[in-house]
């Protein structure tokens, strides 16, 4: 992606425990925008979590950006990740 480009990418889950599965919070750097399914999640459902990530603050060249997800898990942080190329401004 070029410096300044805004990419979006989305994290399909689905519930595989035996309760069902509360985000209480999902959180990442300022240059990532975040949503994610609020309502609980039953087991076998699913759910996403959406992050547009803005890569106008970036230094050139490739990155990898983590996601932390707080919820009722075991562990209790959950780490989800995605990976990015900067290339200078078009």
């Amino acid at each position: 992606m070029h410096k300044g480009e805004s990419k979006e990418v989305t994290f399909i889950f689905t519930n595989t425990g035996t309760r069902d599965l509360l985000i209480e919070v999902v959180t990442a750097c300022k240059c990532t925008d975040l949503l994610w399914t609020r309502e609980p999640v039953p087991p076998g459902g699913s759910g996403a979590i959406q992050a547009v990530f803005h890569s106008e603050t970036m230094e050139l060249g490739p990155l990898e950006k983590i996601i932390d997800i707080i919820a009722n898990t075991n562990p209790i942080v959950i780490e989800a990740t995605f990976k990015a190329n900067i290339l200078p401004a078009k």
